[in-house]
């Protein structure tokens, strides 16, 4: 009767600490996910705040053709540097 209860011992004095660091390995993966994530999101929100499409004078709003004069560039990170963008509203 002494063999089970040293092996019950045994095995909880093992798998407790391990099965104590697995979940909390777990929790700080899934936290560093979350902040991996947002940092990236922030970071492309940043980027796509930049375009500047929708303030310029040449942008329709219309989803056929966005922009008369550069229709294949419209609202991409590519127009973020257009040397045609002129602000709306201005004459």
């Amino acid at each position: 009767m002494a063999l089970p209860t040293q092996v019950v011992t045994l095995v909880q004095f093992l798998l407790v600490p391990v099965c104590f660091v697995l979940a909390w390995g777990l929790v700080g993966i899934t936290a560093w996910n979350l902040i991996t994530a947002i940092r990236d999101g922030v970071g492309r929100a940043t980027v796509m705040h930049k375009i500047p499409c929708a303030e310029c004078r040449y942008f329709t709003g219309d989803h056929r053709l966005k922009c008369p004069i550069h229709p294949k560039v419209a609202l991409s990170e590519s127009a973020i540097d257009c040397t045609d963008f002129e602000q709306a509203g201005l004459t």
